[in-house]
């Protein structure tokens, strides 16, 4: 659950990146497959918008143990707190 003082920064993004943030914190940890398919954005365009939000230090970047070509995102909650 995001603090008050959390959910007021993610309202200072972009429209853009606030869709993807907010589908984020609903589903967790997913692909950019699962962020498109939620949101009803191409996959490229969320990925395109993740990746954003990782360069921002927003959202942190997984891969798949196993072979590395999955990649999960999730919301780093203590970036919001600045």
């Amino acid at each position: 659950m995001l603090s008050q003082k959390q959910l007021y920064h993610v309202l200072e993004f972009p429209k853009h990146l606030q869709v993807t943030v907010t589908t984020l914190l609903k589903l967790g940890s997913a692909t950019a497959t699962q962020v498109a398919a939620a949101t009803g954005k191409a996959r490229a365009v969320e990925s395109s918008y993740l990746n954003q939000l990782v360069t921002m230090r927003i959202v942190k970047k997984d891969h798949d143990g196993r072979r590395g070509k999955t990649v999960f995102f999730t919301v780093n909650l203590e970036a919001l707190n600045w």
